[in-house]
């Protein structure tokens, strides 16, 4: 695992390189239905970046944008709108482990507003930050990272949609005896980076996805994170019929098989 974490230079001078793409991707592709496929120079269908629109998910967008920050890129948001869309139609609840600020999270929530859905939609995060067990020469990240969040925050922030969001704060997995007695799951969202919490993750999770049911993992193909979130869904999957789809997004997603014996 040498090499996995950058150092604290390393992180220090990501951000000019950051800055750079984010000034290209507001003057040249924000606003455009059709954008440059880079590096290939194809005119490609982009949704994600025609936020001014009457789409459904540009409507989502603007809401989610007007209430908090949205710290995870457009193209990404639009993979999970897509796919949860897909998935309300399916029995069960929704989940989302790794919260931050909650706006992936009012992403989903809206979803299942606007498709008349009852189902619950469960909230995991320690709403303080990476847990002791972050490894930053593993996992990139350090404990306590991604502090600058509050229950009391995305609580206010998803409060339109008390009814159908239910929070778990605290650490995972000790936080999903909470579910114990939720048998079933549609959609699954794992957004929280570490090795460790990316496997208990798939370990609770998994079992009681509903076949046609989808998990999707962030930060699975970003470089930073190939000891952390790419390898816990690489262990847990290696043995299993269905394998993780990786998406030009940096996010690998599993669709659960009807035919999916992976448990017996």
């Amino acid at each position: 695992m040498k090499g996995a974490a950058l150092s604290p230079l390393g992180k220090l001078l990501r951000r000019p390189w950051y800055w750079f793409w984010h000034f290209l991707a507001k003057f040249f592709f924000q606003g455009r239905s059709y954008t440059i496929h880079v590096p290939f120079g194809d005119r490609v269908f982009t949704p994600w970046f025609d936020l001014d629109s009457s789409s459904n998910f540009a409507q989502i967008i603007r809401i989610v944008q007007a209430n908090g920050p949205l710290v995870v890129s457009p193209d990404r948001c639009y993979l999970l709108y897509q796919l949860a869309c897909q998935a309300a139609h399916l029995p069960g609840d929704m989940a989302e482990c790794g919260v931050f600020t909650g706006g992936t999270a009012q992403i989903l929530a809206e979803v299942l507003t606007r498709h008349h859905s009852s189902a619950r939609l469960h909230l995991f995060d320690t709403f303080s930050g990476m847990p002791d067990t972050a490894l930053p020469e593993r996992d990139y990240h350090s404990p306590g990272d991604f502090s600058g969040t509050s229950l009391e925050f995305v609580r206010n922030r998803l409060r339109a949609y008390a009814s159908s969001c239910e929070f778990h704060p605290g650490f995972m997995p000790d936080t999903f005896s909470e579910v114990v007695n939720v048998p079933q799951y549609s959609f699954v969202h794992i957004d929280v980076d570490i090795y460790l919490s990316v496997l208990a993750c798939c370990e609770w999770f998994w079992p009681r996805l509903v076949p046609g049911g989808v998990m999707v993992f962030d930060d699975y193909g970003f470089y930073s994170y190939r000891h952390a979130a790419k390898a816990g869904v690489d262990e847990f999957f290696a043995d299993k019929i269905e394998q993780s789809l990786v998406l030009p997004t940096g996010q690998a997603l599993v669709i659960k098989s009807f035919s999916d014996n992976s448990e017996k």
